[in-house]
């Protein structure tokens, strides 16, 4: 059985690396990723389209400011849908989803880990501390990559004037775009912070634990120095 430490300490870790999973869920199933704010310009009319991005559903909905003009109202779409034919877009946008779900299988496999750890010693090394620091780095390092990815895709293609052009059924000239990242997005900055906390609790218990080694070392060490001094 493992020790009173090692159990509370490796608990914190199940608890910090559960939380990270969880976020990575609703990362992955809320729409709120980015916001953005098109505008157009049309023969006798100018406004602007709003459009709200999931990773998997995107709505728009189109507002004329001058002229004349009708709204029209908002509708949404499948991503992958929009996406079918804008081969460098759609390939980021894929990996994109693909590393979110290798980050949320590597959270679970390290909350696992942790849990196995704080209810018993497993005999082999990638089972313990090594498992959990192995797991928690990649989704973390998966996490940061589908954050960057992201938001390359939303600035450096266009994304949102994209999204809008393929959901407008009219000829009007699409101009600049305001992006405003959502909370689906900056949400996993937590799940960033929760690894991090999982590895800082993992790597305190090893250090506590060699420290404890060293001080019951020491006495052994101090004996023998004593008996060939005599």
């Amino acid at each position: 059985m493992p020790s009173k430490q090692k159990t509370l300490l490796f608990l914190a870790g199940f608890g910090s690396s559960l939380g990270s999973f969880v976020i990575i869920c609703a990362c992955l199933g809320t729409r709120e990723w980015v916001s953005s704010k098109v505008e157009f310009t049309g023969t006798n009319y100018s406004g602007h389209a709003d459009v709200v991005l999931g990773l998997f559903w995107t709505t728009h909905l189109k507002t004329v400011t001058n002229g004349l003009g009708l709204d029209t109202p908002k509708t949404g779409r499948e991503v992958f849908q929009i996406l079918m034919d804008k081969n460098s877009v759609k390939i980021i946008h894929i990996l994109v989803v693909l590393l979110l779900v290798l980050g949320l299988i590597s959270s679970f496999l390290g909350s696992a880990t942790t849990f196995l750890n704080s209810v018993s010693n497993p005999y082999l090394t990638f089972l313990g501390p090594l498992g959990v620091y192995v797991w928690t780095a990649t989704s973390g390092i998966a996490v940061l990559l589908a954050m960057i990815l992201f938001a390359v895709n939303t600035e450096a293609n266009k994304l949102a004037k994209v999204i809008a052009d393929a959901m407008d059924t009219s000829s009007d000239v699409l101009g600049s775009t305001k992006n405003t990242y959502g909370f689906s997005f900056w949400l996993l900055l937590l799940s960033l912070f929760f690894n991090v906390v999982t590895v800082a609790v993992i790597f305190y218990y090893q250090h506590a634990r060699y420290s404890q080694q060293i001080e019951k070392e020491r006495p052994m060490e101090t004996a023998s120095r004593d008996v060939i001094l005599f």
